[in-house]
């Protein structure tokens, strides 16, 4: 899985990913997924979200963590996943923290959903227990 020549492993145990893929950026369920995280940002932090959004072989990566390292660019390479077809232009992956795929969908993914599942992940619990004591 490359993104600019980069393998998203950098971001194993770092961050959760988010990747919003679609080969026309301005179909309807593409700019519905991307308008339904506008107002999230704090609960994307909390649970340290990468958002990489990919059109054709261009991509933007949005981190909550740190925002410095926010970037966007050409893919080098193979897009991440496997290539969209005409009848599912648009596809969600959830990547954790140890770099598995955790859920993968062509429809739009609502931020509760997203949280319930996140919130639901052993290292996530780990992560509430901690911040509550």
């Amino acid at each position: 899985m490359n993104v600019n020549g980069q393998n998203l492993e950098k971001h194993t145990w770092k961050n959760r990913i988010l990747v919003i893929k679609t080969s026309d950026r301005s179909s309807e369920i593409y700019q519905k997924q991307i308008k339904e995280f506008e107002n999230a940002a704090d609960e994307l932090k909390v649970r340290k979200f990468v958002i990489y959004k990919i059109s054709g072989d261009d991509y933007e990566m949005i981190d909550f963590t740190n925002p410095k390292w926010n970037e966007s660019g050409k893919i080098a390479g193979k897009p991440i996943g496997t290539n969209l077809t005409d009848k599912d232009n648009f596809e969600v992956i959830l990547i954790g923290l140890d770099g598995g795929v955790k859920l993968r969908q062509t429809e739009i993914l609502r931020k509760e959903a997203l949280f319930n599942i996140v919130d639901a992940m052993p290292m996530r619990r780990n992560e509430i227990n901690r911040n509550e004591k």
